[in-house]
């Protein structure tokens, strides 16, 4: 499925997520699952948000990698998964099935990606955002970067 068609994009930011290559495409999917994954992490967390430091204790690791992985600097493995797993006691539930016509709408409404958005377009090196919330609208901000518009699902 292409890639405009999977997600919504602003017409002004398509030019961003013009792949020079097949395997630069691949890598941006990479990354898109792993924030589906921290996205499901942070929706257990809604009531009292786990910080990175606290996140990189439990699991082993170090606060800085934990940084990297929200940043999309580095992409989560399968191991660092199942520490999470461990360290929360939970399982992430992985279901493939085909592509449909709304899947952006799909994607959006089962991992609540409005709640995501901030760290998720900081993570692809578009700006940052001072809010996370579902109820904030950037559009109306006269001081948000452009590229706070950019719908990503």
């Amino acid at each position: 499925m292409k890639f405009n068609k999977k997600y919504k994009i602003a017409p002004e930011f398509e030019s961003l997520f013009a792949f020079k290559s097949k395997d630069e495409e691949v890598e941006h999917e990479a990354k898109m699952m792993m924030y589906r994954f921290l996205s499901e992490l942070e929706k257990l967390h809604a009531d009292k948000p786990i910080k990175k430091k606290e996140l990189a204790k439990k699991i082993g690791t170090s606060a800085s990698y934990i940084t990297q992985l929200y940043q999309g600097d580095k992409l989560i493995n399968l191991t660092t998964l199942a520490k999470i797993e461990q360290a929360f006691d939970i399982t992430f539930d992985i279901t493939a099935y085909a592509n449909s016509d709304n899947y952006a709408e799909e994607v959006e409404s089962k991992y609540n990606l409005n709640a995501f958005n901030g760290r998720l377009i900081q993570g692809l090196g578009m700006g940052s955002l001072a809010h996370n919330s579902p109820d904030y609208n950037f559009k109306n901000d006269k001081q948000a970067h452009p590229s706070t518009i950019l719908k990503v699902a």
